[in-house]
């Protein structure tokens, strides 16, 4: 049986990161499942007054900044070098890429000088309050929740494709959605399946902790190009054909 790769990022991502691992020359299977859905919530232009510099750590952040308002000249820290191209494409010219993750961007922005107030468009759950951690650094920052990640169900079919059995290499990119499948799948009968995890951090890899795999791993950056190089790097071991007999 082909190595299965399981994709329960929202949609769209999941579908442009399993097109992207395509690119790159993942052989096997592609499933996509989401576990999360993005609901994007009204942001008023007022919640921008008195702000100097917009923090986003997800394009859906850049996105409801731009529902927001017209204006495109406003400072914006990105968490990296993705939602930077988001913020690119609807039109921000005023752009600081930091280094992929939550602490990168708050060791980034110290480094830089960066000036408040600040604002962080986030989700409804995060793993690092930024807001929180630069109050207590002596910034006025403040945080408004732009976008819920309301979980989803496992489907069915997902369900049955994951006790078929073989390889099942499980892209994680937060704690979040690392929980959420652990819980999708602890109940499954998986005695005829090899759980292989990639995590983007060792935090997002903390939940499998409790699940038996048969080989763990660790994006070596924080962003999707680290996540399918410890993927591509994985796939030779995987594949039946490259096996020992």
């Amino acid at each position: 049986m082909r190595p299965c790769l399981l994709l329960t990022r929202p949609e769209p991502a999941a579908r442009a990161f399993g097109e992207a691992m395509r690119e790159a020359g993942w052989r096997g299977e592609v499933l996509i499942a989401p576990l999360m859905r993005i609901e994007m919530l009204p942001l008023e232009a007022r919640v921008l007054e008195g702000v100097a510099t917009v923090i986003a750590t997800s394009m859906h952040g850049v996105r409801a900044l731009a529902q927001a308002t017209a204006r495109r000249d406003m400072r914006l820290w990105t968490v990296g070098p993705g939602t930077a191209a988001a913020a690119r494409a609807e039109g921000f010219r005023d752009i600081h890429v930091a280094g992929g993750d939550a602490q990168a961007l708050l060791r980034d922005m110290a480094r830089a000088g960066a000036e408040g107030p600040f604002l962080h468009l986030r989700g409804e759950h995060v793993a690092v309050d930024i807001g929180a951690a630069l109050r207590a650094a002596g910034h006025a920052a403040r945080a408004e929740i732009a976008y819920r990640q309301a979980a989803l169900p496992l489907d069915p079919a997902a369900k049955a494709r994951i006790m078929a059995g073989g390889d099942l290499v499980c892209p994680i990119f937060s704690p979040r959605s690392g929980r959420l499948l652990v819980a999708a799948i602890s109940g499954l009968d998986l005695q005829h399946t090899r759980l292989h995890m990639v995590a983007i951090s060792q935090n997002a890899a903390a939940p499998f902790a409790a699940l038996p795999c048969a080989s763990r791993g660790i994006a070596p950056q924080p962003d999707n190009p680290g996540m399918m190089q410890e993927i591509m790097a994985l796939q030779p071991k995987l594949e039946p054909w490259e096996k020992p007999s």
